[in-house]
């Protein structure tokens, strides 16, 4: 901590909040739900603290009548987790936050949905469940994991707004399905409704009721198709910070290896798609055929060119041999030049520029709507997880984070490019280090219920959060995810409004989405064949 710097205790006392030391980098607060608006406001505008998500739980099934709210921000100054939690009776109105701090507004309509918390002045209708999906909180703990209320006919009721026209079905680069609506006067878009979560699979609910906390990272690793280890390692991380693990070196630099192959992988995809966007066909080929080469590097070294299967609770298991590592270590150098040259191809070609001052995000609406990642970066926030919250092996290796100013399409293009190559320095650093072959993979570990711990990750697409309050029979009684695109789609209307039409599939593409990230739950309650 620079010296003469406030500490975070001294720094939260002008937010009128106490805290307590969950452990060395979380703290912990409790407030008043009536003067929960006003805190979070301060902690965000004033202090300019990192919002991340919020999250609801229900107590019942401890004996507790009440449900909790529990608010996750970051201070990257300090490198600090701060919680800040608020009790509510079933019947209590939750006066929301969203209305100062827009960053909350999908969290907070979530915890309505999925876990009954009442909000006050709040439209009516639904965010996650179908619109016409009765009063039941699939997240509640009285609800069962196999009783299921919503039809797969109510599923598909969606009621859009009057006046939005469908600009498209589904996005050209998306697998999964989400409507993104707008309104369009001389060929400019004047207003943008979003509505997603329509591929909806549980996770959450399956993740508290079917399985045993240590099979969540196997689970977790199955969120997203792309950026799947860095799911895993998040949850892997927040029940380690729960139960007080002290992870081996050994699995630190295993799993930084792999975070950041996995980097370097998505972030060749998306600039492939995006060089394909602007119509260079011949790019995006080139860029691809690179690509292949960091997926055969993972299968070298962990059997499996996606889906690790790496990490568990208290380390790794013993896939990363010093047999496999050495089979990297001598291709790896032709390898980082071949996707160093194909970088420096696609780093300035005539399309591109015509994206210069499309889709500007200011660096104010970044942060008030939360945006992560190369997005937040690209806007002139210089927040990576990495650096900010080091996890892992990040406090050995050296890289730098790079930031732009301009916040428009071109930047976040440069942005994730400029990554790529820090990430390549990253695994050439770990990649020969003795500790990724030496010394025990894993620690043991007891198990103890009602520990609470959270799990930040930085994936390709930015913060990845993972919050887990351990219950009973070696399970948890709760399990919460916030997947980096959840926290940047707050800023499409923002990033469309007021450009051309004929940029929006550009813009929208430059976000990374993934909607499969995304996507929350839903219980259906038959299917016809």
């Amino acid at each position: 901590m620079t010296t003469g710097r406030a500490s975070p205790e001294e720094l939260l006392k002008d937010c009128n909040i106490q805290v307590s030391e969950l452990d060395d980098r979380t703290l912990l607060a409790s407030v008043d739900p009536e003067n929960l608006p006003d805190v979070i406001d301060c902690l965000v505008s004033k202090l300019g603290l990192h919002f991340a998500t919020c999250l609801g739980i229900d107590l019942t099934a401890l004996g507790d009548g009440h449900v909790e709210l529990i608010y996750v921000l970051t201070m990257p100054e300090h490198a600090k987790i701060l919680l800040v939690k608020t009790a509510l009776t079933r019947e209590a109105c939750l006066k929301p936050c969203h209305v100062k701090v827009p960053a909350t507004l999908w969290c907070e309509l979530e915890t309505r949905d999925l876990v009954g918390v009442k909000l006050c002045d709040v439209p009516s209708g639904r965010f996650v469940l179908p619109d016409s999906a009765e009063e039941y909180p699939p997240l509640s703990k009285l609800h069962i994991y196999s009783d299921r209320r919503i039809s797969v006919a109510k599923c598909l009721e969606v009621r859009h707004p009057e006046g939005f026209v469908e600009l498209f079905p589904h996005h050209p680069y998306f697998y999964e399905h989400e409507d993104i609506l707008v309104k369009v006067s001389d060929n400019k878009v004047v207003d943008v409704y979003y509505r997603g979560f329509y591929n909806h699979r549980g996770i959450e609910k399956l993740g508290e009721s079917r399985l045993r906390i240590d099979q969540l990272p196997f689970l977790a690793e199955r969120i997203c198709g792309i950026c799947g280890f860095t799911h895993s390692t998040a949850v892997c991380q927040a029940v380690e910070n729960a139960l007080r693990i002290e992870v081996p070196d050994r699995a630190r630099f295993c799993r930084t290896l792999m975070l950041e192959l996995e980097r370097v992988e998505s972030h060749l995809l998306w600039l492939g798609l995006m060089c394909y966007a602007l119509g260079r066909k011949d790019l995006f080929l080139k860029v691809m055929k690179v690509r292949e080469k960091i997926m055969t590097i993972c299968e070298i070294l962990v059997g499996n060119r996606k889906m690790y299967g790496l990490n568990t609770i208290g380390g790794v298991r013993e896939l990363i041999t010093p047999e496999s590592v050495m089979k990297v270590r001598s291709s790896y150098a032709q390898t980082r030049d071949e996707i160093l040259d194909v970088l420096k191809l696609i780093e300035d070609f005539p399309e591109l520029r015509q994206v210069q001052g499309v889709g500007v995000l200011s660096r104010d609406d970044a942060h008030r709507l939360g945006a992560v990642g190369p997005v937040a970066r690209a806007s002139g926030i210089p927040y990576d997880v990495r650096k900010a919250l080091p996890y892992a092996a990040y406090r050995e290796v050296s890289f730098s984070v790079p930031v732009m100013s301009e916040g428009d399409v071109y930047a976040r293009y440069m942005v994730r490019l400029q990554e790529t190559r820090e990430s390549l320095d990253i695994i050439e650093q770990v990649l020969f280090r003795d500790e990724i072959v030496s010394g025990p993979a894993r620690a043991e570990y007891t198990f103890e219920e009602g520990k609470l711990g959270v799990g930040i990750t930085e994936a390709p697409r930015g913060e990845n959060v993972h919050f887990v309050l351990t219950g009973r029979d070696m399970r948890a009684y709760r399990w919460k995810v916030r997947a980096p695109t959840y926290a940047n789609l707050h800023v499409l209307p923002k990033i469309l409004i007021g450009q051309d039409v004929k940029y929006a599939n550009i813009i929208v593409l430059s976000l990374d989405p993934c909607l499969s990230c995304t996507d929350r739950l839903v219980l259906v309650k038959e299917v016809r064949r």
